[in-house]
């Protein structure tokens, strides 16, 4: 079956589901484009609390998106994402976590070190914002 035989929900006349297919070169850019967006969005939070001391995202949009971005991280790094204190963050880690956002597990090479990642199912989309 070419594309041409499937309509707009991805199925074909005969209503089967399409297979899924490699991702294309528009899809590539607009995922590009999106995940730029996402760091436009950051820098911009951190230029005006550079120049404002006023936040634009709340520590814990700032670590959701970090996560989207980079992946897993220890929790020392997403602190400093958060940019609150230790005994700040860890009520954001809590929130996160008890909302379901967050995963949190021990690093294979070193046992002491908790990483963090981003669930799955968090509806962050790669290519928009």
């Amino acid at each position: 079956m070419d594309e041409s035989e499937l309509n707009v929900a991805g199925r074909s006349a005969n209503g089967a589901r399409a297979k899924s297919r490699r991702p294309s070169g528009e899809d590539e850019e607009a995922r590009a484009r999106g995940e730029q967006s996402w760091r436009n969005l950051l820098e911009l939070d951190a230029q005006v609390f550079k120049q404002k001391n006023i936040r634009l995202l709340t520590p814990e949009a700032r670590v959701l998106i970090n996560l989207k971005l980079s992946g897993a991280v220890p929790v020392t790094t997403a602190m400093q994402m958060a940019g609150v204190s230790y005994r700040g963050f860890y009520a954001v880690l809590e929130r996160l976590k008890q909302a379901g956002l967050v995963d949190q597990a021990r690093d294979e090479q070193d046992q002491r070190v908790r990483n963090l990642s981003l669930d799955p199912s968090v509806p962050i989309p790669p290519d928009h914002l």
